[in-house]
């Protein structure tokens, strides 16, 4: 359990595991607060079998956690059958920006219920902090956990069978080395016979179709957040683009067809994805991007996330709009943006490596209540564009757009304006360029 993380909102974690005494146990299932939605849940992170937690159908991510309910805290479990004693758990964070901001303050809670599995938990003991590994990079914690080298550079490589032109839903511009998202594949796409076919429910949102992308607002956030989302729509996503959009076809798994759009839920009265009339669901996650929805909040149109304290005004659409824009290009242009992209964050990663002095700090609680804390000085941190391919293109669309300009870690990179960026990576900005509306600097 955190209160509370760096970002406010997501607390990213990769890897939990669960001891009895020095014996691993596995859960029957994972649980959790909330997350952001399918293809982030517990199961990322929490292994039910021998196998280690983690991974999906494009890369592996970890569980992308968020509160519970709006003011409640984050917190990431299993459950287990009544002759299993658990004494210890140990996780590992994947991102200093939504990693927790006091490793002292996570707790390691049990809880028992009735035998009939009913929702009503007591309190069995609360061991304080748990053990636990903090750092800022999931696929460097991997490579610490097996005694690798921090610095070693990471590498995007395509990888599964090459797919046939005719399963795609467009020619790449390039050969492929490898499979592509899924979103570029005919067969996994659910049928969607023409645009016209969404029609947005007018007793629940405000909502306007720019040129092709439907920018829908709750009736909770007002009519002027749907014009100043409107307007962010209109300044950085073309025209053609946003047409694009408007053609998106999910992928089957999804609970909606498409199209791609833009939902902007009211954080004022804890609004979550599942409250939306398309998914009823009571899902809770918000900030975030689940095919075809593009989730992002009402306050980032009045002053930012956290106030501008944690993302300035606009940047967390931007970004998020940025992971919606990433599957729209693949589908509807170009399937080889997919291996473009990766290839250039393999090439610039290191690039938003810097020098830190954060300590790494590792606890571990017994249920005798014996502590033993170890703390170890990481001398490299990174910021969140090295995270992957996709943060990638969403943080350098951010930098593009002067999102940045405060960030101390991406100051501290050199990166933190668009010259920076113009001048440290052209072809990322020509890029970006090319498939946004960028402003000249």
């Amino acid at each position: 359990r955190c209160p509370s993380t760096n970002s406010g909102w997501a607390w990213d974690v990769a890897m939990l595991k669960f001891y009895s005494a020095s014996t691993p146990v596995y859960p029957l299932r994972a649980i959790d607060s909330g997350n952001a939605g399918p293809g982030w849940g517990p199961d990322n992170a929490t292994a039910t079998t021998g196998e280690e937690g983690g991974g999906d159908r494009d890369g592996d991510r970890p569980w992308g956690g968020r509160r519970d309910g709006r003011d409640g805290d984050f917190w990431l479990g299993g459950t287990f059958s009544s002759d299993v004693k658990v004494t210890a758990v140990r996780f590992v964070e994947t991102s200093s920006n939504h990693g927790a901001r006091d490793p002292n303050g996570i707790a390691f809670e049990v809880k028992e219920c009735d035998d009939d599995g009913g929702d009503e938990w007591k309190m069995v003991r609360s061991e304080g902090q748990c053990r636990g590994e903090v750092d800022g990079h999931e696929q460097l914690l991997r490579r610490r956990e097996k005694g690798e080298d921090a610095t070693k550079q990471v590498r995007w490589e395509p990888s599964g069978p090459i797919p046939n032109e005719d399963e795609l839903t467009v020619k790449p511009s390039r050969p492929l080395a490898g499979k592509v998202h899924g979103v570029c594949y005919k067969s996994n796409l659910h049928h969607r016979n023409s645009p016209e076919m969404f029609v947005p429910d007018d007793s629940f949102y405000h909502s306007e179709n720019c040129e092709g992308l439907w920018v829908c607002v709750t009736k909770e956030c007002g009519e002027e957040t749907l014009r100043r989302a409107c307007r962010l729509v209109r300044t950085s996503v073309p025209e053609e683009q946003r047409r694009m959009w408007a053609s998106f076809a999910s992928p089957l798994w999804a609970k909606d067809p498409g199209p791609m759009r833009l939902i902007v839920l009211d954080d004022r009265t804890d609004q979550g994805a599942g409250d939306i009339p398309e998914l009823r669901d009571g899902s809770r996650g918000r900030n975030q991007t689940s095919c075809p929805f593009v989730f992002t909040s009402r306050e980032d149109f009045f002053g930012g996330i956290g106030g501008g304290r944690t993302w300035c005004e606009g940047q967390l659409t931007l970004h998020e709009m940025t992971h919606g824009s990433d599957m729209v290009i693949r589908q509807g242009n170009d399937p080889y943006f997919h291996e473009e992209v990766g290839k250039l964050w393999s090439k610039h990663r290191e690039k938003f490596r810097y020098a830190s002095s954060a300590t790494r700090r590792t606890i571990t609680i017994l249920d005798s209540g014996q502590r033993h804390v170890h703390d170890k000085e990481d001398r490299h941190s990174f910021c969140y564009a090295a995270e992957n391919r996709d943060e990638f293109l969403a943080e350098c669309h951010c930098i593009a757009q002067g999102l940045h300009v405060k960030s101390k870690d991406y100051a501290t990179c050199k990166l933190s304006s668009p010259g920076d960026l113009k001048e440290a990576m052209p072809d990322v900005y020509k890029l970006l360029a090319h498939h946004f509306l960028l402003k000249k600097c």
